[in-house]
């Protein structure tokens, strides 16, 4: 590799880091806004709290416990969902980023076979279409691990799903 190639090498890295910083801190930013809708909702909700046990009416303070507590379900609910996405957001960039360089790596690998081909005796044929065959197999693998991730979490999320749903609704029956 010679200093052009490891300069433009070099560009490429910091632009890929430039923008996955980036990225981070946009994910960053929606996490902060919802956390600040949160303290904001839960300072309202404190407020009024503190202002019907000032005046001693229990009744209204039950019923906003009530109600806070089917909100913060609520809000809980839609925050997870939130960070899933956010997360899900930066798990499939980074895959992608993955596979990319993956790609890159491959496609070099083939390169150097196909050169050394015409420097290497008989049977570097033979050698090259194994090595060939192994990195197309990785990158099989690699895209199948991945769809394979992607699959149990949704399952894992289904479930958790369910979970609440039927832990809610046996609350509602009790009542």
């Amino acid at each position: 590799m010679d200093a052009k190639d490891l300069q433009k090498w070099q560009r490429e890295k910091a632009k890929e880091l430039f923008d996955y910083s980036h990225t981070l801190l946009e994910a960053a930013k929606k996490l902060s806004d919802h956390h600040m809708a949160e303290i904001e909702w839960g300072m309202k909700n404190a407020l009024d709290s503190a202002k019907s046990a000032a005046k001693n009416d229990l009744a209204k303070l039950k019923d906003l416990q009530e109600e806070a507590a089917k909100e913060a379900a609520k809000r809980a609910a839609a925050y997870q969902k939130k960070v899933k996405s956010v997360l899900k957001d930066l798990g499939e960039g980074a895959a992608d980023e993955t596979e990319k360089h993956l790609e890159k790596v491959r496609s070099s690998l083939v390169s150097w076979l196909e050169d050394a081909e015409n420097k290497l005796p008989a049977h570097a044929d033979k050698l090259s279409k194994v090595v060939h065959e192994m990195s197309t197999t990785g990158q099989n693998m690699f895209k199948e691990g991945r769809r394979i991730v992607n699959q149990v979490a949704e399952t894992a999320e289904k479930n958790i799903d369910d979970m609440v749903k039927k832990t809610s609704g046996s609350k509602k029956k009790g009542e």
